[in-house]
């Protein structure tokens, strides 16, 4: 849903490999519904830079979740902690993009559902081992997305990762952006599904 949503308005980067005359003979194609089109040269490139832009996805969503948690339990509030830190120097386009929902405690609005998510987690750990490439920050993150799966989250965004109970989350009752689905006040946040920066492989 997400890509599709981020497709429909041009917010796509296509990472593209092989053939360089055919990668600029399918140009136009591509920014039918891409911004960016990056020729990266060997085929198999394309893949490669997607895992690297998959592992970056994937601890920035969790850090984002635990500077939620962090500024509640001390007593902000998510909006708050979400208008300043969108704009700061720790800020990333995850936080951007996920941190609403997680202000809002809502995590039906899917732009990438937990269990798809782990095919992926799959693929990159997968990569990272055959080549014997250290990744513990990556390794720390999938145990708390496994987490999110085990307590009830496998259809919701991986936004969720927010309300994972005992490694991220905090119990029910410390604020709405560890809520689960019961959600804050519909004028804490706007929902913007495609404003992601999304990456599509080619290659």
């Amino acid at each position: 849903l997400a890509k599709a949503l981020q497709a429909a308005v041009k917010d796509l980067v296509v990472l593209a490999s092989g053939d360089s005359a055919a990668i600029e003979r399918l140009q136009p194609m591509f920014l039918g519904f891409a911004r960016k089109v990056c020729d990266l040269g060997e085929f198999g490139n394309g893949s490669k830079m997607k895992y690297v832009a998959n592992l970056m996805v994937a601890i920035h969503n969790v850090s984002a979740a635990e500077a939620f948690v962090l500024g509640m339990k001390a007593g902000l509030s998510p909006k708050a902690i979400y208008d300043v830190q969108a704009n700061g120097a720790g800020t990333s386009r995850m936080f951007q993009v996920r941190g609403p929902m997680m202000v809002a405690g809502r995590y039906r609005d899917v732009t990438m559902k937990n269990e798809v998510w782990q095919k992926d987690m799959k693929i990159i750990g997968e990569f990272a081992a055959a080549l014997g490439a250290p990744t513990p920050l990556f390794n720390a993150s999938a145990a708390i997305y496994s987490a999110a799966m085990a307590q009830g989250h496998a259809k919701h965004d991986t936004a969720a990762v927010c309300a994972v109970r005992g490694v991220v989350g905090c119990a029910d009752g410390d604020g709405p952006a560890v809520r689960g689905d019961r959600h804050a006040p519909a004028e804490l946040v706007s929902l913007r599904a495609a404003d992601g920066a999304g990456q599509l492989g080619v290659g």
